[in-house]
């Protein structure tokens, strides 16, 4: 759902709610009330039920039930109905008294009990109310999100049949040529080793939604190789990860994105700034950076389709549980991510 149609539906809903309360009030409160009394305690009263709206929908929701925290949810439901009445107190019976003159509650004889009790009506109607404002739209987000992605997969299905050459060829004719050089050349034989493991990788695990990350970390060590002896190993990189990463997934292909990016625009010559690539595990989370020195007159096109298309997947995979930090400056392109492990 767009930003403009939201907004259009939330003035639409007030403009409904409010008139609809105002015509309530109109039939069934006393019209002898102090006009000066009315007028304040009716736009307090708005403001607070915007106030606990809002707070509910912006923040409450988003933090918990795209990452189905139901408890925290729950809590979070009861500590607003517990507040709008505390507001409503502070609001009406001291701010408005000194202004006014005028209770709305008897003070002799009111009971917090009661007036928490009294007021649960009003609280848990607008809880009530933005609950399903918010359930709407993540249920239309997910929706167009979901219809996207099967499209954008048909897309690339077919854009892979377009361009689809016999994978069995291929490896079989890479394995011919690693055991024609095994002996002979065995460095060049090695690099046929890993280019066929990669060219396996991209055709097989990708189209896994989840991969091993220990098979992910080993597709990029072995673009790196690559990558260096393409260039005869003068190239400024360092690889920094763990050995063992146990059984822990990540989406395919997840990580390459900023490697390529830094080998393409970055300074790989210089052996005082490498390109740094680390990797690590914490507190079940992969910790994952791309830190590069670039040429002043070479510019990251931060907005650019690569990144566009990086976030848009970790938003579906990952909705408000994951982190990418992109950070330039003139000298200095570093990229850190960080997502939960499966």
């Amino acid at each position: 759902m767009s930003k403009k149609k939201e907004i259009l539906y939330h003035i639409i809903f007030w403009f409904l709610f409010v008139g609809l309360e105002q015509l309530l009030k109109s039939i069934t409160v006393y019209k002898d009330l102090d006009t000066t009394w009315s007028i304040l305690q009716n736009l307090g009263f708005l403001l607070l039920e915007l106030l606990i709206f809002y707070s509910n929908y912006l923040l409450i929701c988003p933090k918990t039930i795209p990452n189905k925290r139901w408890r925290l949810l729950i809590v979070a439901q009861f500590g607003l109905i517990i507040l709008f009445p505390a507001i409503r107190f502070v609001y009406e019976e001291v701010i408005l008294f000194k202004i006014t003159g005028y209770h709305n509650y008897d003070m002799r004889d009111l009971d917090p009990l009661y007036y928490i009790y009294d007021n649960s009506y009003y609280s848990i109607r607008i809880l009530l109310f933005s609950l399903v404002g918010y359930f709407m739209k993540y249920m239309w987000n997910t929706n167009t999100q979901v219809t996207q992605l099967i499209v954008e997969k048909k897309q690339a299905e077919l854009q892979s049949l377009k361009n689809q050459l016999s994978p069995h060829f291929l490896f079989n004719s890479l394995n011919g040529f690693y055991s024609d050089l095994y002996d002979t050349n065995p460095t060049v034989a090695a690099d046929i080793l890993k280019l066929s493991e990669m060219l396996r990788y991209v055709t097989y695990e990708s189209e896994n939604d989840m991969v091993l990350l220990k098979d992910e970390i080993l597709f990029l060590q072995n673009y790196i190789d690559l990558f260096k002896r393409r260039f005869d190993g003068k190239v400024a990189v360092t690889f920094i990860h763990p050995h063992d990463f146990g059984t822990y997934k990540i989406p395919s292909l997840l990580l390459i994105h900023f490697v390529e990016n830094a080998f393409k625009h970055g300074v790989t010559d210089d052996d005082d700034n490498p390109v740094v690539v680390e990797a690590k595990t914490q507190s079940g989370r992969l910790i994952f950076t791309v830190n590069n020195k670039y040429r002043v007159t070479q510019s990251y096109d931060e907005h650019g389709i690569g990144n566009k298309n990086i976030s848009q997947r970790l938003n579906i995979l990952y909705p408000e549980n994951h982190s990418l930090n992109i950070e330039q400056d003139t000298q200095y392109y570093n990229v850190t991510l960080i997502i939960p492990l499966s």
